[in-house]
């Protein structure tokens, strides 16, 4: 008779470990170890350091972005709503959907869009105590019209070019997805060196938040939708946005 298997997480990590043994990658008992140790404090570190660095940081990751087909602007807040409406006009597009003013930390921000002649719809997902599908079918089929999605971003990484956006109150997932172009907001501080440092900042703040409050999603995005076929001929835009503009806020 065989013996029987231990399925509890010590078990599972012991048999991972005894596999790793003399292949010198990271074991799981590294991990754990780090796992068990101050990730508050590290996440602060690497916070204080992209304050510190964004100057430095912020030129590899703009050309990682363009390496990937996005664009970056340098704008300060004021001037957001003249980039987004350019952004929009180049392309013959007038619509755009926005995370809530809220989310964006851009308290008027809807308006100041408006005053440019664009036509704006707050893409949060509607509140619906009855629980009705035909408020979130109708809240969709209006965010389908909307042609520039403008999101803030909750991290951002040199080293790819990368945006990394977590899900929340305010800050519609489909914002960042369904339109024709995505228009995110950077801000100083939201910009670190490696996807390592996210998994850190992640770690934390996972830690720190009782689980619901904890994101449902995590989306992260390096350049436009990219598609292709068995010929490998290569097509953008197909499952998300053809563009993608970073506005990096001076």
């Amino acid at each position: 008779m065989s013996a029987e298997v231990g399925t509890d997480r010590g078990s599972f990590l012991a048999r991972v470990r005894a596999a790793l043994a003399g292949t010198g990658e990271a074991s799981p008992r590294q991990v754990g170890e780090v796992a068990a140790g101050d990730w508050v404090a590290r996440a602060e570190r690497i916070r204080d350091e992209a304050v510190r660095r964004w100057a430095e940081l912020l030129p590899r990751f703009t050309e990682e972005l363009e390496a990937v087909g996005g664009t970056l602007h340098r704008a300060d807040p004021a001037a957001i709503p003249a980039v987004v409406s350019g952004i929009a006009k180049a392309r013959h597009l007038s619509r755009v959907v926005t995370w809530s003013e809220a989310a964006l930390g851009l308290p008027g921000m809807l308006s100041d869009l408006q005053a440019t002649g664009l036509e704006v719809m707050d893409g949060s997902a509607p509140h619906d105590p009855a629980g009705t599908r035909e408020a979130v079918e109708d809240f969709r089929r209006r965010l389908e019209r909307g042609e520039v999605g403008l999101t803030g971003v909750d991290f951002a990484v040199a080293e790819c070019g990368s945006l990394v956006l977590l899900s929340g109150p305010g800050k519609g997932r489909l914002v960042s997805c369904l339109p024709v172009v995505h228009v995110a907001i950077l801000r100083p501080g939201q910009l670190v060196e490696s996807l390592d440092e996210v998994g850190v900042l992640l770690e934390a703040s996972h830690g720190q938040a009782p689980p619901r409050d904890s994101p449902s999603a995590i989306t992260f995005i390096t350049g436009p939708s990219r598609t292709a076929d068995i010929e490998l001929s290569l097509t953008r835009g197909v499952h998300g946005p053809k563009d993608v503009h970073v506005i990096a806020l001076t």
